[in-house]
């Protein structure tokens, strides 16, 4: 299996939880969510993955192993090839492959190999996810 396709949008990193407490009678709760921002940027590449699964004629998440490749064009302000400036690219995967998780793949523990590239250019997202079960 082979899947590439860009996302035209600003790439945002995944955010540090916010956290929040509940209270039901004499019970507190504590819950977790994302940032708006963030929950917004998942949402979209979501939303264009589901389209290329459908695209592509594939119907569930694989479960064999994954190779991925993601570059971040992170706008045109910048002299050179590369963004070497924040945010961190390690925070900019992340969210990407949470957003992916349960759509390409059943879950990112299935990435083997990755491959990651933060440039100047955009501001967009390229993926390109193929399974490795071909190669044994």
């Amino acid at each position: 299996m082979l899947i590439s396709f860009t996302v035209q949008t600003k790439p945002v990193p995944q955010a540090r939880p916010r956290f929040f407490v509940r209270h039901k009678g004499p019970q507190r709760f504590v819950g977790a969510y994302d940032p708006k921002q963030c929950k917004t940027f998942k949402e979209v590449i979501a939303w264009h993955a589901r389209i290329k699964m459908k695209e592509t004629g594939i119907r569930e998440a694989t479960k064999a192993p994954i190779a991925i490749v993601l570059t971040f064009g992170m706008g045109r302000n910048g002299k050179g090839a590369y963004h070497t400036k924040r945010p961190d690219i390690d925070n900019l995967a992340k969210a990407v492959k949470d957003a992916l998780k349960g759509i390409i793949y059943a879950d990112d523990s299935q990435i083997v190999e990755a491959h990651l590239y933060k440039q100047y250019g955009g501001p967009e997202v390229r993926i390109e996810i193929r399974t490795l079960e071909e190669e044994k």
